[in-house]
């Protein structure tokens, strides 16, 4: 059976991957079946261990293979997480009903990088996932369906329930464990480490979380940082929508990335509660009309 959802997640880490499976896994709660299309590296992994259908597309190919892929599934709605119109101008000519999930973006550089812009009121629905620049929400406002989300998407812990390492456990069952995690460079994680490293107290033990070489490769990280003392990480979307109950026990760096925005997510207010369950209902009330 086809599904009647697909969500593009284009990226190369973890972070579109994350929420596409956040919102997709919800979903099912509501009948609805979906699958996730992205060209990130940890596709196949993510869906092994979340047991959940991703198609992977070679960033190379992603131009030309994601509208071809688009038009043989034939769903009855697409969402296009973050780049409304795609990397590179592919959803310019979509013919398909579909919804743009409004992460904050560096809004002026991803125009630039396309060329052109189109109309978001060519949408069926924006949901705005989390506050935007001020060039962003004004091309948002133009959107003749614009749903705004209490709190950011979440992937709820538990959702993949992948066994922490052993030796990580006992880490964490010190009660005083401080995490680094992070899934970008090496460069970034040192930076990271090394702020721990300045504020970590004294008998408190460090644990990094991380696909690099000597950390803990583990996934995914929500299912930890409640049980740690402390979390360092970046300022991406999903590294602060996993501490939002926890922000005192939280330290975010805002690293520079071409289209993330993270300097000005970390200067907004932090939300006090999480917004998953409206988007997928503002999502699964689409198929229904």
């Amino acid at each position: 059976m086809h599904p009647r959802v697909l969500y593009f997640a284009p990226g190369s880490g973890l972070g579109h991957l994350n929420r596409a499976l956040a919102v997709c896994l919800e979903l099912r709660a509501f009948g609805v079946s979906s699958r996730i299309v992205t060209n990130s590296p940890f596709a196949e992994g993510i869906a092994h261990a979340a047991r959940f259908p991703i198609t992977a597309i070679a960033s190379a190919q992603w131009l030309q293979d994601a509208p071809a892929y688009l038009e043989a599934i034939n769903p009855d709605l697409a969402v296009f997480d973050t780049f409304p119109w795609g990397l590179r101008g592919e959803w310019f000519r979509c013919d398909i009903r579909c919804v743009y999930m409004a992460r904050r973006l560096r809004w002026e550089t991803y125009l630039e990088g396309l060329g052109a812009a189109g109309k978001l009121d060519g949408f069926a629905r924006v949901i705005v996932l989390e506050p935007l620049s001020a060039d962003h929400q004004q091309a948002v406002s133009v959107a003749n369906d614009v749903v705004h989300l209490p709190g950011p998407v979440r992937l709820r812990p538990g959702a993949v329930n992948t066994p922490v390492p052993a030796n990580l456990q006992r880490i964490l069952d010190s009660g005083k464990a401080w995490l680094v995690v992070h899934g970008g460079v090496q460069s970034e994680v040192n930076q990271l480490v090394a702020e721990a490293g300045t504020h970590k107290p004294e008998g408190s033990s460090l644990a990094i979380v991380s696909p690099w070489d000597g950390a803990f490769d583990y996934y995914p990280a929500t299912n930890l940082v409640a049980q740690a003392a402390h979390v360092i990480t970046g300022a991406g979307y999903n590294s602060m929508a996993d501490m939002l109950h926890r922000p005192a026990h939280h330290t975010a760096i805002a690293f520079p990335r071409r289209f993330d925005d993270q300097a000005g997510r970390l200067a907004q207010p932090r939300p006090d509660q999480e917004g998953t369950r409206t988007a997928v209902a503002a999502i699964a009330e689409l198929l229904v009309c």
